[in-house]
């Protein structure tokens, strides 16, 4: 039985808690909800009430001993921090909402804190679980589409408040990125950024990052100007093309010949993220997407940020950064490689 608590009760906090209880509903030998953490302890205690757990105001009323995972829903801010104070509360399994941290300097030091700790993290990248992008990449592995030439994906909606501190390169960018990242397996050669700020928030509102690689390259149009909200990717293939609606779970892959409506098992891709965690960890296997694989993505929205704010294209691979961190991107790479294997 792994003993779960959730780290923050907001808008995916109380979603996680409603998934967890789906999962416990399910497979009762699984999982006990065991706290809901909150500063705000009145909702906390509405959602302990719905589903289950006791509802605690701190990380620090947490007893020594008692939590085999926890489930960090904070803001991205905070993520760091409620890391520290768990381990320090004995606590060794973690599922992280994307991004891991803020900065890839937090993140760097979430992956030493892990190594230091034999910490078990897996790190909440949402669209990996989506099952249209899971047929998505077996079709790529089993050659439908041949060798990937570009990738052009649209994230658009109105604005949230929830998110008025994070820029919308992290906030919506960062799945594209890590979506442009498994397309190809590999880190983009070039990266160059467009943006605009000041729309909706004090921060970047719309971003038009372009990801060179070897052959082909990944546009990815992100931002919270649009009134509707629209999720959708073309891929282009030396084969074929692809079509996909992340929302409605669409895929449609085309040739010279044939248009393909791939049968896709409609299903929400938190459930699918939270059960495949708690499977792995109580299987005592690699997590899912580990936290290599997410410091990769967010060294990727660094470069998106600075781009623009240099106004100038990068080569990854000249840069004093892509040095420094080589060793931890190379296992990035690795874990995705393994990740699109064991789909």
């Amino acid at each position: 039985m792994i003993e779960v608590a959730v780290i923050g009760t907001g808008y995916m906090g109380s979603a996680h808690t409603r998934v967890l209880h789906r999962i416990k509903t399910e497979n009762p030998d699984l999982i006990d909800i065991k706290y809901l953490v909150d500063i705000n302890y009145e909702r906390a205690k509405a959602i302990a009430r719905k589903y289950s757990g006791e509802p605690l105001r701190s990380i620090d009323e947490i007893p020594r001993g008692s939590i085999d995972l926890a489930v960090i829903a904070t803001p991205t801010e905070y993520h760091y921090q409620s890391i520290e104070k768990l381990v320090d509360r004995d606590v060794y399994g973690f599922l992280v909402e994307k991004p891991m941290t803020s900065n890839i300097d937090e993140a760097y030091r979430v992956i030493k804190l892990a190594e230091e700790n034999d910490l078990w993290i897996s790190v909440g990248h949402i669209e990996r679980f989506n099952p249209a992008i899971m047929e998505l990449h077996r079709h790529i592995r089993d050659g439908w589409l041949g060798e990937i030439l570009t990738m052009i994906s649209r994230r658009v909606g109105p604005f949230v408040a929830r998110v008025k501190n994070t820029s919308v390169i992290y906030d919506l960018g960062i799945h594209e990125i890590d979506n442009s990242l498994t397309v190809y397996s590999k880190l983009p050669i070039t990266i160059r950024t467009y943006t605009l700020e000041n729309i909706v928030s004090r921060l970047t509102d719309y971003a038009l990052i372009i990801l060179g690689y070897d052959k082909g390259f990944s546009s990815l149009e992100v931002n919270r100007v649009t009134p509707f909200k629209q999720r959708i990717m073309y891929l282009t293939g030396s084969r074929g093309v692809a079509f996909l609606n992340y929302m409605t779970q669409e895929l449609v892959i085309y040739d010279n010949m044939h248009e393909v409506k791939v049968n896709v098992r409609r299903e929400e891709p938190l459930y699918i993220e939270d059960l495949s965690v708690l499977e792995a960890f109580a299987g005592k296997r690699e997590p899912p997407i580990d936290p290599y694989q997410a410091f990769t993505g967010l060294f990727i929205c660094k470069l998106a940020t600075d781009s623009t704010r240099e106004g100038r294209e990068y080569t990854i691979e000249d840069l004093e950064e892509y040095s420094m961190y080589k060793e931890i991107l190379v296992k990035g790479l690795e874990g995705v490689k393994k990740y699109i294997s064991n789909i």
